[in-house]
């Protein structure tokens, strides 16, 4: 997995579908027909990414809701932005 870097800027992919089905997250890519599940700190991620302006937005906005160490929540969100990057969720802008 390459480096994320924190003032990259994300975007969602086109044919992605969401759908929130009790404190989960369900995504659906139309384009390979794969879906993946994600808990409530990951649908907050999914979703500050058409809010945020950079990574970094998306980390501090965590790091203020859950009032864990930036450090932790930084990690944590690299390591979720590249999974979501390796299966072709979003890519940067």
């Amino acid at each position: 997995m390459s480096k994320i870097i924190s003032s990259a800027v994300l975007r969602r992919q086109d044919k992605v579908e969401t759908e929130q089905i009790e404190g989960e997250w369900i995504l659906l890519d139309l384009s390979t027909h794969s879906v993946t599940k994600l808990n409530e700190l990951g649908g907050m991620i999914w979703s500050l990414i058409p809010e945020c302006q950079t990574i970094e937005e998306i980390v501090n906005r965590i790091q203020s809701e859950y009032q864990i160490e930036h450090h932790i929540v930084d990690q944590d969100v690299r390591l979720f932005i590249g999974d979501l990057m390796s299966a072709g969720l979003v890519s940067y802008a």
